[in-house]
């Protein structure tokens, strides 16, 4: 605050030398208070000047004095002495509303003077320093209008110039102390509401639970990460859980499933992951590791770092471990960019660690301050994440970069969120840069190993986990969800219900529109879905040399080759390899009809481009393939239930609903919330989700018990 008071006080300093002139010349004109005034206004511009920090009340005061006193007392004119209370303020009004005009509110400049550098940046100090200037413009201008009343009733100049406009000045800088301390934490408390529109309180669990407690506390629709982490963390915080999922596999796009096939008398075992390769978030204040260590299952899995590798026209680089040799390696590759990449990814970084800094305090993962002081302290506290988190990732490599080549290859891994890397801030691509810093991970046994872990984690705890059981409906009483309607027509009653579904599914097949708010259906249905993708999963009779995850981008659209079994070899026998090419595309599900006569041939032939791509970097790789599988947007809306087929949720750069929904008791999990998509993003989603309905410490059920459950429901 006092920084505020600070430059409330060098505003009031720049008007001295009107004060002066007004004072002075009283009921009447008088010389001797512009020869003041223009004193005055001299001594305050010199001593700016000599700072080299010329301000435009001074400047403006110092340049009309000097004309008055020029035109007044040079050359004998009384042009000024009969409307100096009209043009006075008319000079202040001008400069007020020309510096707001021009985009720079003449407040601003003495605010910075005494606000952090940090602070400059914020469209909330910019917000204040409107309305400041704004509210001086209005004081200027009202004195104007008394000014040009004295000029017509001279009986009144001591009121309408000597009394009323010191009265303005004053009012005005009393605002200016006011209007910071109020202003900032009204918008801060508006910010938070803006996040969490609808505050339905939570259940009533534990010992304060209804007297007629429904089946289940919370029935979790969707057995992706996002919903298992919601489902493991209720459970062992003593809450009874249900996890129910339309698939075969727990785990969403972080499935893993086997193939076998035999050639000749051989038997050979490839096992394929969905989707999920590398996983973020496993450094030292990553949300994923903090999960596993709140559920006390570190131990229970082993991961493994995976190499990259980028093949791009003319550059092929394996990306070291370490991000300081990675950077030595592009130096050597880019010599005249070097000091640039340098500071980028020390930059980088510095966001990096800043955006993870507080997870201890957050219940292990990051997200925006839930609280007004923390709202207004954080541009202090995180500086260098706040001064990036919302500008284009494209504009900080336009920033320090040159080299087209070298911003391609900074860019390759937006894939990991969208086809559209134009959407995407530095704060989104903040984590994917983690996996220089900290590394990203593979699970031993293959994706599957993570989703089952937090399955047995729900069971161990008493929950339960039912697979092949799809929900028909979210079942909704006076505006409240109580439970969930399965499609063999039994309803599972809940206290509270968790969508971990495909966010257009959940409100608009699952709930149904006309139980939702009408403003909230069409930002829904305005809602793009993201890329899809076209795979193929190849079991190979060969290790190819590359990195286990490859980026190729020899023309657009990229390829990923990616090879689980070389950081896992027991996902292939001996000698071979399980291999999966990626490719995004738009998620076009008109042009994937799974029941089109011509799907399968089409199908096909696109597996076969994927594979003819490939061979750049992996020659003769269709010589070697011993089993193919391909997979289309088709595929993915079918297993996954996404719309549109989309990987990623909604396109990115949307709004996105918030985790509680219009719904009362019914939260949301997923990529179709904060913080976006990729397993490390939903494991946050899934945490804030939990702790929306029974935040950490909060007793769960006066009888909870923590072992096995009593039964296990897997439909067939």
């Amino acid at each position: 605050m006092q920084a505020k008071r600070a430059a409330a006080r060098a505003v009031f300093l720049g008007f001295v030398p009107w004060i002066v002139y007004w004072g002075l010349s009283g009921a009447g004109p008088g010389r001797p208070a512009v020869l003041a005034a223009l004193a005055a206004g001299i001594v305050l511009c010199a001593r700016q000047a000599w700072r080299r920090s010329l301000r435009p009340v001074e400047a403006t005061g110092t340049v009309f004095f000097a004309v008055h006193a020029l035109v007044t007392l040079g050359l004998g004119g009384s042009f000024f002495e009969t409307y100096d209370a009209l043009l006075a303020p008319v000079a202040l009004a001008a400069m007020a509303w020309g510096t707001l005009l021009v985009g720079t509110p003449f407040t601003l400049l003495y605010a910075r003077e005494d606000w952090p550098r940090e602070y400059w940046d914020s469209p909330l100090f910019g917000r204040i320093n409107t309305l400041l200037t704004s509210l001086w413009a209005v004081v200027f201008t009202l004195n104007a209008g008394l000014g040009g009343l004295s000029v017509l009733r001279p009986a009144s100049r001591l009121w309408l110039v000597g009394i009323l406009p010191q009265v303005g000045i004053a009012t005005g800088v009393a605002l200016s102390i006011v209007l910071p301390r109020w202003y900032p934490r009204r918008w801060a408390a508006q910010e938070i509401a803006a996040r969490e529109p609808y505050r339905w309180p939570p259940p009533a669990f534990g010992p304060h639970r209804p007297a007629e407690p429904a089946s289940h506390d919370v029935v979790v629709v969707g057995a992706g990460i996002g919903g298992l982490t919601t489902g493991a963390l209720l459970a062992r915080r003593g809450l009874k859980v249900l996890v129910l999922e339309q698939h075969y596999l727990p785990g969403g796009f972080c499935t893993a499933w086997p193939r076998t096939v035999r050639r000749g008398a051989q038997r050979l075992r490839y096992v394929f992951d969905a989707g999920v390769h590398d996983v973020s978030g496993l450094g030292p204040r990553g949300p994923v590791r903090l999960l596993l260590r709140q559920l006390d299952l570190e131990p229970q899995l082993e991961w493994r770092r995976v190499g990259h590798e980028y093949v791009l026209p003319g550059l092929r680089v394996k990306v070291p471990h370490r991000a300081e040799d990675f950077v030595a390696r592009l130096a050597s590759r880019f010599p005249e960019e070097g000091a640039a990449i340098a500071g980028f990814f020390d930059q980088m970084e510095t966001v990096y660690r800043d955006l993870y800094a507080d997870t201890d305090l957050t219940g292990g993962v990051p997200s925006p301050p839930r609280t007004v002081d923390g709202m207004l302290g954080y541009p202090a506290a995180h500086p260098q994440a706040y001064r990036w988190m919302n500008v284009p990732f494209g504009t900080m490599l336009d920033t320090y970069f040159h080299d087209p080549r070298l911003k391609e290859f900074l860019s390759v891994l937006t894939g990991y969120l969208t086809d559209n890397p134009k959407a995407l801030t530095v704060a989104a691509m903040a984590p994917i840069f983690g996996y220089y810093f900290d590394g990203g991970y593979y699970p031993a046994g293959g994706s599957q190993a993570l989703a089952n872990t937090l399955v047995d984690s729900i069971r161990a705890h008493g929950g339960e986990v039912r697979l092949r059981t799809a929900v028909r409906r979210i079942v909704v009483r006076d505006g409240r969800a109580v439970g969930v309607e399965l499609v063999d027509g039994r309803i599972e009653g809940a206290e509270a219900v968790v969508s971990n579904a495909d966010i257009h599914r959940t409100f608009l097949d699952l709930v149904g529109p006309q139980r939702l708010p009408w403003d909230f259906v069409r930002r829904l249905e305005g809602l793009e879905p993201s890329t899809s993708a076209f795979v193929v999963y190849l079991g190979v009779d060969y290790v190819p040399d590359i990195e286990p995850i490859t980026m190729q981008g020899l023309e657009p659209p990229h390829l990923a080759i990616v090879v689980p079994s070389k950081v896992d070899p027991s996902l292939a026998p001996p000698g071979h390899s399980s291999i999966t090419l990626l490719r995004l595309m738009p998620a076009d599900m008109g042009a994937w009809d799974r029941q089109a006569p011509e799907y399968a041939a089409r199908k096909r032939a696109l597996g076969d481009a994927l594979i003819a791509s490939a061979e750049r970097t992996l020659p003769g790789l269709r010589g070697h393939i011993v089993y193919r599988q391909d997979g289309s947007p088709a595929t993915f809306a079918r297993y996954a239930w996404t719309a549109s087929g989309s990987i990623y949720g909604p396109a990115a750069g949307q709004w996105r609903p918030p985790l509680r929904s219009p719904v009362e008791r019914l939260v949301l999990a997923g990529a179709g919330v904060f913080p976006g998509a990729g397993v490390e993003a939903v494991v946050i989603s899934g945490t804030l989700a939990a702790d929306a309905l029974c935040p950490p410490g909060t007793l769960g059920r006066a009888d909870a018990q923590s072992g096995p459950p009593s039964h296990e429901t897997v439909a067939a």
